[in-house]
């Protein structure tokens, strides 16, 4: 290409080039859109809860544990006291005391109170056809002088209600020329004996006894008659009923006895014991022969 040309060429464009950086460029317009976007159809409702807020509570603050503590120094101990030897050995002296309390298990009271009760049973022919068999109660002394001699002395008094047979109220009848209906027969005295224990282990003893005793009888007889009135049972009729009255009373004078026996005894609370006993009591009658007796009584010795 020519030069000239060229240069023809550049110097027009820089003539244009002013003009047409003056003129605005061309405004365009963006068409508008075709179609709007429909609004929602429906609308998220709201939350039916509300979540509580958080209940955290702060942690208390760190506390610093103290500051440590150097232990003391280590002191040594003292040396051991040793105690001085026990004194040399003696033989162990065991009083007849104390042998006593371990043989028979109750401890050694030199005076002891019994309070005793029980069944008194007849025996023979004679009595049985006259008396019936009955209760007796009692109360008694008893004493050990030492405790290496299981020897003692024993003191009882009792009481003894018997009541009368059928023959013997016909007896009595025939004799009094009464109707006799009711009687009985009541003994009461007493006894000296001698006690001899034995010991069953560690907590029994059995023991013996015997001696010679005074008793005294009374018998009582009444009479009976009917008598007629109103008699209740759930209701009232009339009819005849008894009516006791003291026919004859007559009391002997001591009567000598004699007896013997054998008894068990238990500890309970020192110086309580609780026994049991029988003998056999034969007393003698004033109209000659021997009445005979065994009374079974169980009792507390304190």
């Amino acid at each position: 290409m020519n030069t000239k040309v060229v240069g023809a060429l550049g110097t027009a464009l820089v003539l244009v080039a002013p003009a047409f950086a003056q003129q605005p460029p061309p405004q365009y317009q963006q068409p508008p859109p075709q179609y709007q976007q429909p609004p929602p159809q429906y609308q998220q409702a709201p939350p039916q809860y509300q979540q509580a807020p958080p209940q955290y509570q702060q942690a208390p603050p760190y506390q610093q544990a103290p500051p440590y503590q150097q232990a003391p120094p280590y002191q040594q101990a003292p040396p051991p006291v040793y105690p001085p030897p026990p004194p040399p050995s003696q033989p162990a002296r065991t009083s007849t005391h104390s042998t006593t309390h371990a043989q028979e298990g109750i401890k050694y009271h030199p005076w002891r109170v019994q309070i005793e009760g029980g069944y008194t049973i007849t025996q023979g022919s004679d009595v049985k056809t006259l008396l019936s068999d009955g209760g007796n109660a009692g109360f008694g002394i008893t004493w050990f002088p030492t405790a290496s001699i299981p020897i003692g002395v024993r003191v009882d008094g009792s009481y003894t209600s018997l009541s009368q047979t059928l023959h013997a109220l016909d007896l009595a009848s025939q004799s009094t020329g009464q109707n006799i209906g009711d009687g009985y027969t009541d003994f009461y005295g007493g006894d000296i004996d001698v006690e001899i224990d034995l010991h069953l282990g560690l907590h029994a003893r059995e023991y013996f006894f015997g001696g010679i005793g005074w008793y005294k009888e009374r018998t009582t007889l009444k009479s009976v008659t009917y008598q007629q009135g109103n008699i209740c049972w759930f209701y009232c009729y009339p009819g005849y009923f008894p009516v006791y009255s003291t026919a004859q009373t007559s009391t002997t004078d001591w009567l000598k006895s004699w007896n013997a026996g054998i008894g068990f005894e238990w500890p309970l609370s020192d110086p309580a014991t609780f026994f049991i006993d029988g003998r056999f009591l034969r007393i003698k009658q004033p109209q000659g022969g021997y009445w005979d007796f065994i009374p079974i009584r169980v009792g507390i010795r304190f």
